[in-house]
């Protein structure tokens, strides 16, 4: 018996990384795993080896920057599961560069990533962790997102938005019976 027997999870960035670590251990606890990512062979691959050990996963390409993705995403968890009880908001990029070495582009794929994405997987996932009577959101951060450190601008800032979106959810959505850290 795992912890997250009859749970439902859509992990983004679930393809590589801290994600695929994430996807395969709540698949071990028993979740049931939505695995996103826009690495579509890898992603494939980690779902495919989750079944193959047993566990339950499918995957999605899933670019976070692409609003109407998200509704997509969610609509087919919800088609397949009946629910969904965790987002684990965990795709991200980093950039090694200070503010004067950032190119603006390069500070828009950031945030965009890193901070905007976060920002649509809590603004869909909410409406159905309410109708399953509430929910567990996650939004992976940095100690970064905390302190300063040279040669990281974007990411720190965009991890630091990521932080401060958590807490005013958290704040918003308690009534409903919804965690957000």
């Amino acid at each position: 018996m795992g912890r997250l027997d009859g749970k439902v999870a859509i992990i983004t960035g679930g393809a590589r990384g801290m994600g695929e670590a994430e996807s395969r251990l709540f698949a071990k606890e028993g979740a049931k795993v939505v695995i996103t990512d826009v690495l579509e062979k890898e992603g494939a691959a980690v779902a495919r080896e989750i079944c193959d050990a047993g566990g339950e996963a499918m995957f999605m390409a899933h670019d976070v920057t692409n609003e109407e993705r998200w509704q997509e995403v969610i609509d087919a968890a919800v088609a397949a599961h009946g629910k969904v009880d965790i987002l684990v908001n965990n795709a991200g990029l980093g950039l090694l560069k200070t503010a004067e070495e950032t190119r603006t582009d390069q500070w828009d794929r950031i945030m965009n990533v890193n901070a905007k994405g976060v920002f649509f997987g809590c603004k869909y996932i909410v409406p159905a962790m309410r109708r399953a009577g509430g929910g567990s959101i996650v939004n992976i951060s940095s100690m970064y997102g905390l302190i300063g450190a040279p040669a990281a601008a974007a990411y720190q800032a965009a991890k630091g938005a990521s932080k401060m979106l958590a807490k005013s959810c958290a704040v918003d959505y308690a009534q409903y019976n919804i965690r957000v850290n």
